[in-house]
């Protein structure tokens, strides 16, 4: 159904320029690459030393210097010491006294602490401020005693304990002794200067009579009573009464 038609035209190229367009077209391209390669390397600032000398030279830099050392401490300023020259008179042996006199009056001292109404000028020697003139340094020991107490004291401390010298055996109940009752019954008394036991308190009773067999046993012990300083007085004692069954 269709025609191709080829139409070729008549017109031949020379041969000469057939056979130069290739190579010059490759030489104009090398230029042109030459040119370009040539520009890119000449703006490389190439380094002078190769890279192990770079990095030998920066390992092997010196070190900084160390600071200066701080400056010396100002030198202490010297103090003078001036000794007072003291005058000897030259006429000393003229100076001395030829006769000795009489009697040497005292010094007259001020009084540092303020008199006391009533006291002697001076003071006396070991006094107490607010003493009785006329009186003697320490006190004076007299024969007169410190009252007696009144009423009876417990033993202990100053006051001593009064000392048995005879007892009396108690009574054992028979109704107590039939119970089989045994134990001790305490009591508090007084034991006068005389050494008598009064007013007697059970403390610690026993039933079936041994209590009250307890109180009339001790009534009838003697003591040597106790003292304060070395007087007789009235003491407080507690007494002890045991009952066996033989």
């Amino acid at each position: 159904m269709f025609e191709t038609t080829v139409v070729e035209s008549k017109k031949t190229k020379v041969g000469l320029q057939k056979y130069m367009t290739l190579p010059v077209s490759i030489a104009i391209h090398v230029v042109v690459i030459a040119a370009l390669v040539f520009g890119a390397v000449w703006n490389i600032s190439w380094p002078t030393n190769s890279p192990a000398q770079v990095a030998q030279y920066s390992v092997a830099a010196a070190p900084p210097p160390p600071p200066p050392p701080p400056p010396p401490p100002p030198k202490a300023s010297s103090v003078t010491v001036v000794k007072p020259v003291v005058e000897v008179p030259k006429n000393i042996q003229e100076l001395a006294p030829t006769t000795m006199p009489e009697k040497v009056q005292p010094v007259a001292t001020q009084a540092t602490n303020a008199g006391v109404e009533g006291g002697v000028e001076g003071g006396v020697e070991g006094g107490v401020v607010g003493g009785v003139v006329g009186g003697v340094v320490g006190g004076v020991i007299t024969d007169t005693a410190p009252p007696a107490p009144t009423a009876p004291l417990r033993v202990g401390g100053d006051v001593k304990a009064p000392i048995k010298i005879s007892s009396v055996d108690p009574v054992y109940p028979e109704v107590a002794r039939k119970a089989r009752i045994s134990g001790i019954v305490i009591v508090e008394c007084t034991i006068d200067k005389n050494g008598n036991v009064i007013d007697v308190h059970v403390l610690k009773p026993l039933p079936f009579g041994l209590d009250q067999a307890a109180v009339e046993a001790v009534k009838k012990w003697k003591f040597r009573p106790g003292t304060l300083n070395g007087q007789p007085v009235d003491v407080l004692y507690n007494l002890t009464v045991n009952f066996k069954l033989n």
